[in-house]
């Protein structure tokens, strides 16, 4: 008897996982701040002075969609722009103290979440996994 093709499928075991994860970050966080939004402010955390140019070719995101996000960010004084010191028609971005509380915050409930999904695999397989799935979307 042939296997079913869904067990064949890696997209689909990808997908199924990605569907728990993304169920569980929207317990953790509810209505707070949705995965991308929280990718973004992660990524000016991470690297204070970044442009939203840098921002949109790191996550793939057109100027159209996160033009908006950042206005969002800025009405809820999560983020800071400053003018960059040779040109200053550029904007680099930086976390507010606000901003920088909330992602701490997010952050935590984010890993506890993971911590809830990814629990059954070890620390070795989780890094494995990590970085299977790094290598089929960097670089594309």
């Amino acid at each position: 008897m042939a296997r079913p093709v869904l067990d064949d499928l890696l997209g689909y075991h990808l997908r199924r996982a990605s569907i728990l994860d993304l169920a569980g970050f929207a317990e953790a966080l509810g209505d707070e701040i949705k995965p991308v939004s929280f990718t973004v402010l992660c990524l000016i955390e991470e690297t204070p002075g970044i442009t939203a140019a840098e921002i949109g070719r790191q996550a793939r995101l057109q100027r159209a969609n996160l033009a908006p996000m950042l206005a969002e960010f800025d009405g809820r004084g999560l983020i800071e722009r400053r003018a960059d010191a040779e040109d200053q028609r550029i904007q680099r971005l930086h976390l507010s103290p606000l901003g920088a509380r909330a992602v701490a915050d997010w952050r935590e409930r984010a890993l506890a979440q993971e911590e809830r999904t990814f629990g059954a695999l070890t620390s070795n397989e989780r890094e494995t996994l990590r970085g299977l799935l790094s290598r089929i979307w960097k670089d594309v």
